[in-house]
């Protein structure tokens, strides 16, 4: 049986404006970097701060997991592409755990390849089948998180997933309304749903066919119209998960025991979809990167692949532009803080709102033109700047908040 799966990722820039709001809130605009690493990437897809300054970081494209030490100016690769011990076959996304311990999510392999404390390689967490209750070192156990990968870690270095946005129904993948967020506690192997985010119709599309061999199916995440609202999830470093929704743009907190806070409505300038915003979609679209995964007879393989023959959709979505877009939306600060990647006027840089615990707006951030967030760390903010190849450079800016979440 052959099976492909392309998963469409906004690994691309999206251009974002600041919209007017009732409440007095700071803009700061981020401009001079405190340190820049000279060694451009292809796709830098996510880092993660140890404690000493050096930076974990992950390209997707390159297959590669590097140390980043901005002192020395100089990079060490971890690991190398493969399925054995120490190996990888596709480093999709990068969970900080506890104690300066790292996983790379590895999509090829189902499993999760551990980065120890010092910054070496170590073992591995296999995500095939369920971890044995009261095992959570990691060393040789291994785990399901809501049968998907996981999508984030906790400061307690508890996993959470979000769950697919489809169902399997006779064999075959169908779309389904909503998804759950599931968390595995790695101490007890005690898992829970936290919360559910509903899919908007038409998100997400399936095609395919059965034949003789078996079945061919391509399923493709974020199908949907560009301007169409849809809510959408993440997790905090204490636990907490955020729900934000689109109508109206508002943020609401589920904590440990599952409790609900819900802040008020967050005010924004109504736009109108303009042809600007339509002609950012297509530069998007053409430097964006999928994910082609080949399953055939047990050979797998998998590689970052540029998206082709990109059309027009069907339709564009809503008139008036939502307040977010799907796609990497939501990143949460090393201190608490929830920030919102927002859409504006065309042509405008990014921007982002700055929420604290309480839902409550307290800050924008403007980045650089062609700039990109991709992490934090302690008081500071990791960003990409693209050159005129597409190149990517990992900046590292100072940046503190003026008071606590």
């Amino acid at each position: 049986m052959l099976v492909t799966r392309f998963f469409t990722q906004a690994f691309a820039l999206s251009l974002l404006a600041v919209p007017a709001v009732a409440q007095s809130v700071q803009t700061r605009t981020l401009s001079k970097p405190d340190a820049e690493f000279s060694e451009p990437f292809t796709m830098l897809a996510g880092v993660r701060e140890l404690k000493d300054g050096r930076v974990i970081a992950i390209d997707p494209r390159d297959k590669t997991i590097q140390v980043v030490d901005f002192k020395s100016g100089s990079a060490t690769r971890l690991g190398r592409e493969g399925s054995g011990p120490g190996e990888y076959g596709l480093p999709m996304r990068l969970l900080a755990l506890p104690n300066d311990t790292t996983a790379i999510v590895d999509m090829l392999n189902n499993r999760m390849l551990l980065i120890n404390p010092d910054a070496k390689v170590g073992g591995f967490v296999d995500l095939n089948v369920p971890a044995p209750a009261g095992r959570g070192d990691g060393r040789g156990a291994t785990m399901m998180v809501g049968n998907n990968m996981p999508t984030a870690a906790d400061a307690r270095g508890r996993m959470y997933a979000q769950g697919s946005p489809f169902r399997i129904v006779d064999g075959v993948p169908q779309a389904a309304d909503s998804a759950p967020m599931t968390r595995w506690d790695r101490a007890t192997g005690k898992r829970d749903t936290v919360a559910f985010l509903r899919i908007p119709a038409g998100a997400n599309q399936i095609s395919g066919s059965r034949g003789r061999g078996g079945a061919n199916v391509s399923v493709r995440i974020g199908g949907g119209a560009p301007f169409t609202g849809a809510d959408q999830m993440a997790v905090a470093p204490d636990g907490r998960v955020a729900l934000v929704h689109h109508d109206p743009y508002s943020v609401e907190f589920v904590n440990e025991a599952k409790q609900r806070t819900r802040g008020q409505p967050i005010k924004y300038d109504r736009i109108k979809v303009s042809d600007g915003h339509k002609q950012e979609w297509r530069d998007r679209q053409k430097n964006a990167m999928g994910i082609m995964m080949t399953n055939d007879n047990g050979r797998r393989s998998a590689a970052m692949v540029p998206q082709r023959d990109v059309q027009d959709p069907e339709t564009w979505g809503d008139e008036y532009m939502p307040p977010f877009l799907s796609g990497n939306t939501l990143n949460f600060s090393n201190d608490g803080y929830l920030w919102v990647a927002r859409t504006g006027p065309a042509g405008q840089p990014p921007t982002y709102d700055v929420i604290d615990r309480g839902g409550n707006l307290v800050q924008k951030v403007v980045l650089p033109k062609k700039a990109r967030l991709v992490g934090f760390g302690n008081g500071t903010i990791y960003i990409t700047r693209s050159d005129e190849d597409d190149l990517q450079y990992l900046q590292r800016h100072r940046f503190a908040m003026p008071e606590r979440p």
